[in-house]
């Protein structure tokens, strides 16, 4: 993707971003996020709700970690299998994910069983 793509990308509504990742996970098996020695890079919102931020491919989360200044992690792949085991995990422990978050910190926050059911539905 050239950088203008990413950025057309990431200005887009967050259900358009949804729709994205849905397809290129389905179609790839994989997603991407961003980790580091302690673990993943979690986003948080206004009621202390940890926050998975996930991308369909790692160009896109290289971009989202370099313009949203999270230098100190490093894009990782998540292959289908783990993803889906990891988004039971995560209804269980009460978290979200926010699917394809621009810099500004925007995206599709969903509940993790609801992706597991869209990405299984394709």
């Amino acid at each position: 993707m050239k950088p203008s793509e990413i950025a057309n990308l990431f200005k887009k509504p967050g259900e358009q971003r949804y729709a994205y990742f849905l397809a290129m996970v389905a179609e790839t098996k994989q997603a991407f996020g961003l980790s580091d020695a302690e673990g993943w890079a979690l986003l948080g919102d206004d009621n202390d709700v940890d926050i998975l931020p996930l991308f369909p491919n790692a160009l896109l989360a290289e971009a989202f970690r370099k313009a949203a200044r999270y230098e100190a992690y490093q894009v990782e792949k998540i292959a289908w299998e783990e993803l889906l085991e990891w988004l039971e995990e995560m209804e269980t422990n009460g978290m979200m994910v926010a699917i394809l978050p621009n810099p500004r910190l925007e995206g599709a926050i969903v509940e993790p069983l609801q992706l597991k059911e869209d990405l299984n539905k394709l």
